[in-house]
């Protein structure tokens, strides 16, 4: 399916010229809730969480995807104001967030001994968020935290499991088309390219008709 990744021009890029894209750890994520969807009123419920929270943090990478790339207020908080971009790839296997009102009651099973950690329980940690996050519209892939690059982080190369098809300049971005291009190289499939600008009807964020969109690579047939 088609999922967008906003960023900054200088690390979008860097994205591009390098062809990957990086896995954030959940302790460097902005929510603080992250991991810790459940009603936590009990201390026992307190230390089981806490124990799942260490262990996906420390196992697991993220990268965060919207299926929507035309809202404003996506742009201004992952786009850097609409200075920087926003790639759009065909992406295999990742998980839709849920939102929810209310923290979620989960039953422990305190009868076994330490801390019991299932797959299910962690999926949903993984991808459950406060109901305030849904203009988000978020998308996750998971990848376990293996082949450390040099610089410290967690890469995913451009491929068939996330393969650039789009990329979006922001409307105040000082990048051009041709600078996309070069920094995109020889690819492929086709990658369209696109100018962004605010809508003069709604809301939202669509295409700059002014600047033709730019087809680098394969056109479609």
């Amino acid at each position: 399916m088609r999922l967008y990744y906003m960023t900054a021009e200088h690390w979008g890029s860097l994205d591009l010229a390098r062809k990957h894209l990086k896995f954030s750890r959940f302790d460097d994520l902005n929510d603080p809730f992250e991991l810790l969807s459940a009603h936590l009123n009990e201390r026992s419920a307190r230390r089981f969480y806490k124990s799942l929270k260490d262990a996906v943090a420390e196992r697991f990478g993220v990268i965060c995807f919207s299926d929507n790339w035309r809202s404003p207020v996506m742009w201004a908080h992952y786009g850097d104001k609409h200075k920087g971009l926003c790639l759009g790839f065909d992406v295999k296997g990742a998980d839709e967030v849920k939102y929810e009102p209310q923290r979620l009651q989960h039953k422990l099973d305190q009868r076994q001994p330490g801390v019991r950690v299932t797959a299910d329980l962690m999926k949903i940690a993984m991808t459950t968020k406060f109901d305030e996050w849904r203009y988000e519209r978020e998308w996750r892939v998971f990848k376990a935290l293996t082949n450390r690059h040099p610089d410290g982080n967690y890469y995913q190369d451009f491929g068939d499991f996330i393969t650039l098809r789009e990329v979006i300049i922001g409307s105040r971005c000082s990048l051009t088309t041709s600078d996309i291009a070069k920094l995109i190289g020889d690819v492929d499939q086709s990658v369209t390219v696109i100018k962004a600008r605010p809508g003069f009807q709604r809301f939202e964020i669509v295409p700059q008709r002014s600047v033709k969109p730019f087809v680098i690579g394969k056109r479609e047939a």
